[in-house]
């Protein structure tokens, strides 16, 4: 290994700086290379986000949350700030959906996205490696469907205490 070496002065040779610097000033330039002209840049495209994702399961994702504010407004029907905290929480999920949705209208049209069997069939290529299509709908909707579950739970026990 190299840094065995190193150790030993014996395996490489020692250079004298003061043989190879240039001793006087009139050293002759180095040549100039010829400039290129400069290309011009491409045009600014936004690349596809999610071409391999279905749109159902974008609509997967938008009935879980809608599913997670009415559980919101059922579980807090007791008072007007209730009522425009869940108010505020949905115009807050609208946002969630509208950016992204404007988002992907502007990109270009790579091809044909998968069908949902498709998807569920072959799954879906990440970083890390490859998601099964049941892993990777788990993955995105397990916050939303488990907080739903939450907060009906909490709105039947808020029932049966008052």
């Amino acid at each position: 290994m190299r840094h065995e070496q190193i150790l030993d002065k014996g395996s490489y040779s020692k250079v004298s700086v003061a043989a190879v610097w240039p001793a006087s000033p009139l050293v002759a330039p180095l040549p100039t290379p010829d400039l290129e002209e400069p290309q011009q840049p491409e045009a600014f495209a936004p690349t596809p986000a999610a071409q391999d994702v279905p749109a159902a399961v974008g609509g997967l994702l938008v009935a879980a949350y809608a599913s997670l504010i009415g559980a919101f407004a059922l579980a807090t029907v007791g008072s007007a700030e209730s009522l425009y905290v869940v108010t505020i929480s949905a115009l807050f999920v609208v946002t969630f959906f509208t950016i992204p949705r404007i988002f992907l209208g502007v990109e270009p049209k790579a091809g044909k996205r998968p069908s949902f069997d498709r998807f569920m069939r072959d799954g879906l290529e990440t970083l890390t490696g490859h998601s099964t299509g049941a892993a990777t709908l788990v993955q995105m909707l397990i916050v939303p469907v488990l907080l739903t579950f939450a907060a009906l739970a909490m709105g039947v026990a808020a029932a049966i205490i008052m």
